[in-house]
């Protein structure tokens, strides 16, 4: 185990739900948390998602994250009209706004705080280069864990070590 090195986990919760479901698969994250933290000494997992009003859809999903020691940051998805080109129909659209921010602000704030020497940053989102590129910047390193069809090659040569989520699903997917 690598006992000195510290490490912080911040997943971005809505990339994996979309990755997850763009491959037809559940999650679990029982499973997927051990092979995060394998011979790594883990000293938090924060996990960021967007949250449909009433929060109560997903209340037991985020307390079984919270019994996985999990901080757990959300915001509500905001909604938005959206118009149909062809047919003119309007229809509501949930939206994610503020969680990007909150990871980002999180994995700034603890490098800063000298708090990890490696960050593991679940995410497949371009969004993230600006403060990975300043993480780095730090003398931190970055370890990804992404889905195939959800990540850019700028992405990949912004961090240290790429991992596959498709390459684990068998590992991780709920029964």
């Amino acid at each position: 185990m690598s006992q000195y090195n510290k490490f912080m986990v911040f997943i971005d919760g809505s990339n994996v739900f979309h990755g997850c479901r763009d491959l037809k698969f559940q999650i679990s994250y029982e499973k997927f948390l051990p092979i995060l933290k394998e011979d790594k000494n883990v000293i938090r997992v924060f996990f960021y998602s967007g949250v449909k009003p009433p929060v109560s859809n997903e209340k037991k999903f985020l307390k079984m994250l919270g019994h996985l020691e999990m901080e757990i940051t959300t915001k509500l998805l905001k909604t938005r009209s959206v118009r149909c080109n062809s047919c003119k129909k309007v229809a509501k659209i949930f939206t994610e706004k503020g969680i990007d921010a909150s990871l980002s602000t999180d994995l700034l704030w603890y490098a800063f705080q000298n708090a990890y020497e490696t960050a593991i940053i679940v995410t497949g989102d371009a969004d993230f280069i600006p403060p990975i590129e300043r993480v780095r910047l730090m003398g931190k390193r970055i370890e990804l864990w992404a889905f195939k069809h959800s990540i850019g090659n700028e992405l990949k040569s912004k961090v240290d070590k790429v991992n596959y989520i498709d390459d684990i699903i068998n590992k991780i997917k709920k029964k």
